[in-house]
């Protein structure tokens, strides 16, 4: 159950991050970062593994997502 949700969030995301635009890719990133961040706080602090587990799995969702944006900007302002 809680990978089916996982995967119904990163395509919700990601559908977010195609039609954004540079700047509203950023602060979704920002905040999936922010709130898989939280959720590993607060995971180990009150002791639940699986909460702790899927912050770490948002974290490297969005770090990839930043990556991928970060590239696409640096691409973007290349000249060719």
């Amino acid at each position: 159950m809680h990978t089916g949700a996982l995967m119904a969030a990163r395509q919700a995301v990601g559908q977010y991050l195609v039609c954004a635009r540079g700047w509203q890719r950023l602060l979704i990133a920002g905040g999936v970062i922010a709130g898989g961040a939280l959720l590993v706080a607060a995971g180990i602090a009150t002791g639940h593994i699986v909460m702790a587990v899927i912050g770490g799995l948002l974290l490297l969702t969005a770090g990839h997502a930043c990556v991928r944006v970060l590239r696409a900007r640096r691409a973007a302002a290349r000249p060719e």
